[in-house]
């Protein structure tokens, strides 16, 4: 063994040293950074959203339109949907 094995088997694990501590967690002493940032422009969500991009009312006919009504006097429900008292 000459001196050179010596200097490069120190080299050689004074790297592997090195390299160790890149997979090591490094928490010890320093605070953690958080990555999350908060949302710029937040988005409207379900219901309040499609009806924030639904089509406006230009026209004056659908503007004045008046609602639909309708009669559910005429509606007549099928016999399964009665509730039978015993």
């Amino acid at each position: 063994p000459t001196k050179m094995n010596y200097v490069y088997v120190t080299l050689l694990l004074c790297l592997f040293i090195h390299s160790g501590y890149s997979f090591a967690p490094s928490t010890f002493g320093l605070a953690r950074q958080s990555t999350l940032l908060p949302a710029k422009h937040a988005m409207k969500k379900a219901a309040k959203g499609h009806n924030a991009y639904r089509p406006k009312k230009s026209r004056p006919s659908d503007k004045n339109r008046k609602k639909v009504v309708y009669e559910l006097d005429t509606f007549v429900k099928p016999e399964e949907f009665t509730v039978k008292g015993s």
